[in-house]
Formats: C-alpha cells, sequence, structure tokens
C-alpha cells in the first residue's frame, strides 16, 4: 500500500476517535458541574482543556473561563484543530483522498455526517448540550460499525484500527491522568469524590463494566486498576494495546521493528504489572511516562508507514 494511502486511513479514524473522545469529555465535563453545583468553579470548567492540553491556546483567545465557553471552543472553534468540528472535517477529507480504499457504506456514512453537523450548525446555534455529544459519540460508533461489517481484512483495515487504538489510548491515560492530579482520585472521600470517580468511568463508557467487574462502591484504585489493567474493557490500556500487537503483526515486517518493539515493551508492562505498583511510582507519573511512549509510538508508525519514502 502507497504510504499516503495508509497515512489518510490512519488519520481519518484517530481524527474520527478524537472528535468521540471530546464528546465525551465535554459531556461527562458538564453533568459534573450540574451534578455539583460547580458550575462556576474555573477549575471545574478548565478541566477539558487540562485533560486536551488545550489550556494556553484558550487563554490566548482572552475568553472567561466558564463551562460554556470551554465546551464552544472545543466544539466549534475553527482555530483550534483537536475542536470537534474540525476533527470531523479532517475525517471526511482524509477519507475523500481515498474513496477507492474504502467502502461506499463507509464513505457514505462519513459524508451524511458531515452534512447532518452542517444543518445542526445553521439550526441551532452551534450546539453544545448534551444531545448533540451523544450524537457525536453515536456517529462514531455508526462509522465504527459500519467499517466492521464491510471492509475487507487486509491492509487499509489494519491501518483504520491501529489509528483508533493508538487515539483511545492517549485519551483514557489523559483522563484518568488530569482526574488524579485534579483531585487526588479518591483522597477526599467525600461526595464530590463519588462524582469524580463516576466522571472518569463515564466519559470512557466503564461505569457498568465497573459495578459488574467489582460489585462495590466506586474505590479510585479499583477505577485505575480497570482502566489501566483490564484485558476486556474495550478503552482500557491494555485492551488498547493488546489490540495495537496484533494489528501491528498483520502489517509488513520489514518497517515495523521499532514499533512492534515499542508495543512489545509497553504490552508487557500492562500485561504483567499491578495496581499497586503504578501507585508506588505515582499514578501520575506512570500515567504520564504511558503518554510519553504513546506519542513515540505513535511517531514510530508515522516514520515506518506514513511518511513518503
Amino acid at each position: 500500500m502507497l504510504s499516503r494511502v495508509a497515512s489518510h486511513l490512519y488519520w481519518l479514524s484517530r481524527y474520527m476517535e478524537r472528535a468521540e473522545n471530546m464528546a465525551r469529555i465535554l459531556d461527562v465535563g458538564q453533568s459534573l458541574a450540574l451534578l455539583a453545583q460547580r458550575e462556576n468553579d474555573a477549575q471545574t470548567a478548565l478541566e477539558p482543556l487540562v485533560i486536551t492540553d488545550h489550556v494556553a491556546p484558550f487563554m490566548a483567545t482572552g475568553m472567561d473561563a466558564t463551562p460554556e465557553n470551554v465546551a464552544r471552543y472545543l466544539t466549534w472553534d475553527p482555530a483550534q484543530p483537536s475542536s470537534i468540528v474540525n476533527c470531523l472535517e479532517a475525517t471526511r477529507e482524509n477519507a475523500r483522498a481515498v474513496r477507492g480504499s474504502i467502502t461506499s457504506e463507509m464513505w457514505e456514512c462519513i459524508n451524511e455526517v458531515w452534512l447532518q453537523l452542517q444543518a445542526k450548525r445553521r439550526a441551532g446555534n452551534d450546539p453544545i448540550n448534551a444531545e448533540f455529544y451523544d450524537w457525536v459519540k453515536q456517529c462514531s460508533h455508526l462509522f465504527r460499525g459500519i467499517t466492521f461489517a464491510t471492509i475487507r481484512r487486509d491492509q487499509p483495515y489494519h491501518f483504520i484500527r491501529l489509528g483508533t487504538f493508538i487515539e483511545r489510548a492517549d485519551n483514557t491515560a489523559r483522563i484518568l491522568s488530569v482526574k488524579q492530579s485534579a483531585s487526588g482520585l479518591g483522597s477526599k472521600g467525600d461526595e464530590s469524590d463519588y462524582y469524580s470517580l463516576s466522571a472518569v468511568l463515564r466519559s470512557v463508557s466503564a461505569l457498568e463494566a465497573y459495578r459488574d467487574t467489582y460489585k462495590d462502591s466506586i474505590d479510585p484504585r479499583r477505577v485505575a486498576e480497570l482502566l489501566i489493567f483490564h484485558p476486556t474493557l474495550p478503552r482500557s490500556l491494555r485492551f488498547c494495546y493488546d489490540e495495537i500487537e496484533q494489528l501491528l503483526q498483520q502489517l509488513p515486517p520489514g518497517p515495523s521493528r521499532l514499533p512492534r518493539r515499542l508495543t512489545a515493551l509497553m504490552k508487557a508492562r500492562l500485561t504483567y504489572g499491578q495496581v499497586d505498583e503504578a501507585y508506588e511510582i505515582g499514578l501520575h507519573e506512570f500515567l504520564e511516562t504511558f503518554l510519553s511512549e504513546n506519542v513515540r509510538l505513535g511517531e514510530a508508525v508515522q516514520t515506518a508507514y506514513l511518511e513518503l519514502k
């Protein structure tokens, strides 16, 4: 496969996953502010920016740090590369560039999402409510379902899935790291602590999985254990790297030595590690190291497969 084609496939899936992740963060953040009655808390308002590493660009706009301004910035701002509107546009542009490598159903899904997004802008004056964020998540789910059901299991499929899981691992680690730093992830032991831990789980659709796995009240160490080391939770770091390892095995072996080595090292850490060890290191430090290594893996994939030789 041409590097150009592989790059478009990889990035269209990363942008779609990023749009869904942004919607999850904003939706849960708004709900948490309402439940805890912290709408005027500047730290709460800035939390989505901290998670996505966009505090400085937002401050440069001169806008007040309110939940509404933050949500509008991360959803609709044309100058913010990771805003939902820009992510969905980038998904469409990448898909259009490789229409011959994806199925017609996949293209129709992405194009319809873009058309519906424009209609929502015209009708709702740039919505930032729960209904809109649910729609973004559903569009991402629909695209993944259509992809799984229609495309052949060859290189285009593998690059699409590879982009999804690298982006997803980054998002889960960021949410867990920022929530742990902001609230102590369970250090206060009060009602707000429960809401914060619940928000972490809900942001990755893991609240039901937590209850089914532990059948107990929400505990910070168990939240960390579930989202880092659990092998069957679709958004855990362990699950993402299990999938990444399998996908890299399906790609040409020649250029993939470094990506495979980095993946193997991280997978071993997640397969045989324990949550107590992460806390001994410091959970924040553990997750920051993971984020650095995940970025390094993305760069290695870029160099190995996606750059023109």
